[in-house]
């Protein structure tokens, strides 16, 4: 009897003890039923784990592992240490501070196994830390073109999303950013395990989503779906996006503008580190060709 696939979900927490009940609460709810939950704690210094370890007790139908690191090692190398662990065809990394709307899972996956792609990334919604709904159309994610008609906030929420839209991100510069946030995506595993090797990760401590997205790209391409598929939480401690929506531009603070300017510095020399300390593994699952083909386009394209 053929079985959907298997999807982990793996949760980075550090100190939001106030939104992580909610983002497990939305995975719990999703209306796909195989998955798995890993939650990292990076060393959280609020109630955090004590929340984790409640809501694991309250949910043991659930299959939920819990991590927990007794230093602050940074968001990538805490999604490195699920991703160890997990077993799925396809993972998600959740911020613990948003919120996956509840066809999540159904729609990353139906339209993984309708294309072959690294990744799949879905527009999303905003909403505040009062979890207050601020708009439906992002201009955070990719669009393919403005809404003609009236979106029903109710419809989005609240019914099955069906006949999607999706289109592949072909022909873009290396080291630019073409999707929504790091909630938003959907990795195929044997795609992602190739960060496995990688031994910097204290490099994108902050917003890792710029590394990984673009090395996934790079390696096996990347699919934008147009529909929203999560809720995108701005707030005073936001790091990617803690700037207000004041209507069709973005005004990051100035701390996210500053982590930006490093982080388009750092990605393709780091890219082409990672590739060159990673031979032997890059050559083993893509050829010598591919690593090649690889390096030059981290270099050049």
């Amino acid at each position: 009897m053929l079985k959907n696939p298997l999807v982990t979900f793996i949760v980075t927490s550090y100190n939001y003890s106030k939104y992580i009940e909610k983002a497990l609460e939305s995975i719990k709810n999703q209306s796909y039923a195989n998955f798995e939950i890993i939650i990292v704690d990076d060393c959280s210094e609020d109630n955090s784990v004590e929340i984790l370890e409640h809501f694991i007790a309250s949910n043991q139908d659930l299959r939920i592992t819990l991590i927990t690191h007794d230093e602050n090692k940074g968001q990538l190398e805490s999604m490195i240490d699920g991703l160890r662990i997990a077993q799925g065809v396809f993972v998600s990394f959740v911020d613990s501070d948003d919120v996956l709307l509840k066809d999540y899972a159904k729609v990353h996956t139906d339209v993984h196994l309708s294309a072959s792609v690294a990744f799949t990334s879905s527009q999303m919604i905003e909403i505040d830390e009062n979890d207050e709904i601020h708009t439906m159309y992002s201009i955070s994610s990719p669009h393919s073109e403005q809404p003609e008609t009236i979106v029903n906030i109710n419809d989005i929420l609240n019914n099955d999303i069906e006949n999607v839209k999706f289109h592949k991100v072909r022909n873009r510069r290396f080291g630019g950013w073409y999707w929504s946030p790091n909630s938003s995506a959907m990795y195929r595993k044997s795609a992602l395990n190739i960060i496995l090797n990688y031994k910097n990760p204290e490099k994108w401590r902050v917003c890792p989503d710029k590394f990984l997205f673009n090395l996934m790209n790079l390696i096996g391409g990347s699919i934008n779906i147009e529909a929203p598929l999560i809720a995108y939480r701005r707030h005073s401690h936001n790091a990617g996006g803690s700037g207000h929506i004041v209507g069709d531009a973005k005004y990051p603070s100035d701390k996210t503008t500053l982590n930006n300017i490093k982080n388009n510095i750092n990605i393709r020399p780091e890219t082409v580190k990672f590739l060159l300390a990673s031979r032997a593994a890059v050559v083993e699952q893509f050829g010598t060709r591919g690593l090649i083909k690889l390096l030059l386009k981290a270099a050049f394209m």
